[in-house]
């Protein structure tokens, strides 16, 4: 009998201990809740949709590309930055602008009263000779500057580099006018694309690294220098398989599982998944072209209830059937 009893418990214990289902990739490394389960299938309002902030793509035939992976830092582009000084001294009377300002050439910076003889002592003009940001200033009102002294620095930030350290082993892989792709932190829902401008002359010393630039156009100007990229250098690509977004599958391995959208009704579907490059995932198993997959909020979704109004009613117990006329 005790040892009925201490089977069931061991028995009890790996039931309780069993492992949940898991987002994959999910962000800050959020455990899985351990809410209740509503089964397969979901049926939603329009408005339900419109909060859970769902989105969907098609399940497609295309190829799995083959990436290097590395990591970078934006640069402002060495002949898009300009240097302003003057050639005589002076004692500072204006300053109009401030780091981070954005500055159209020709617009006016500083005055500065000249130390050469005059009744009243020349104004010296100071003036931007670029469109850009101000990415340094180094005078305030009431100094004393002398002839050389960098009082500014504006750098047209409208295309950057990205300065990135290819590994040894991939140095075969890569050529200049390949495409890239980045990602920053400032950024977690968006994607820069650019292409490698320039490769190194040699590889470092001790990470045995070729330094790689990058063009990257900034239209917006989101992108600043010192920021922190993931890259993703396109070096080729596979044949044609069926692929969903990474977004599109939940699970862990050995379980994934999608959500395919039909009309109001989201049901959970089973996949085996293959190859995956930093956008999309090979689909062996479980899904056809053309099956719409949710992409976003489909976590949400397995914690999600119908909407009642949109419930199959259910038939009273004792109801009779019509008589036909």
């Amino acid at each position: 009998m005790k040892k009925l009893i201490s089977k069931l418990c061991v028995a009890l214990v790996l039931v309780l201990s069993a492992p949940l289902w898991a987002h994959e990739g999910e962000q800050h490394g959020a455990p899985a809740p351990t809410a209740r389960s509503t089964g397969n299938t979901v049926r939603l309002s329009e408005q339900a949709k419109k909060n859970l902030g769902l989105k969907t793509e098609m399940a497609d035939l295309m190829p799995i590309e083959k990436t290097v992976k590395c990591f970078g830092i934006v640069e402002a582009i060495p002949d898009m930055v300009n240097y302003i000084s003057i050639q005589s001294p002076g004692q500072v009377m204006k300053v109009l602008v401030n780091q981070g300002d954005t500055v159209k050439k020709g617009d006016l910076l500083a005055e500065i009263e000249s130390r050469q003889i005059g009744d009243p002592p020349p104004t010296i003009r100071v003036y931007a000779t670029l469109n850009g940001i101000v990415t340094e200033r180094n005078l305030f009102v009431g100094e004393s500057v002398d002839s050389g002294k960098v009082m500014f620095r504006i750098s047209d930030l409208s295309n950057v580099h990205v300065k990135a350290q290819v590994y040894e082993v991939d140095v075969g892989k890569i050529r200049v006018g390949q495409k890239a792709r980045f990602y920053f932190e400032a950024y977690p829902d968006q994607q820069f694309r650019g292409t490698i401008k320039l490769l190194g002359g040699e590889l470092d010393e001790k990470t045995q690294s070729l330094p790689v630039w990058f063009l990257v156009d900034n239209p917006e100007l989101q992108l600043r220098p010192n920021m922190r990229a993931e890259v993703r250098i396109v070096s080729g690509a596979g044949e044609e398989v069926l692929t969903v977004p990474l977004s599109a599958v939940l699970g862990e391995t050995g379980n994934f599982f999608v959500y395919i959208e039909d009309g109001n009704v989201y049901r959970r579907r089973t996949v085996v998944t293959g190859k995956r490059d930093d956008r999309y995932i090979e689909i062996i198993n479980g899904l056809i072209p053309g099956d719409t997959v949710v992409t976003q909020g489909n976590y949400q979704l397995q914690f999600a209830s119908s909407s009642p109004e949109l419930k199959p009613k259910k038939k009273p117990a004792n109801a009779q059937p019509k008589e036909k006329k």
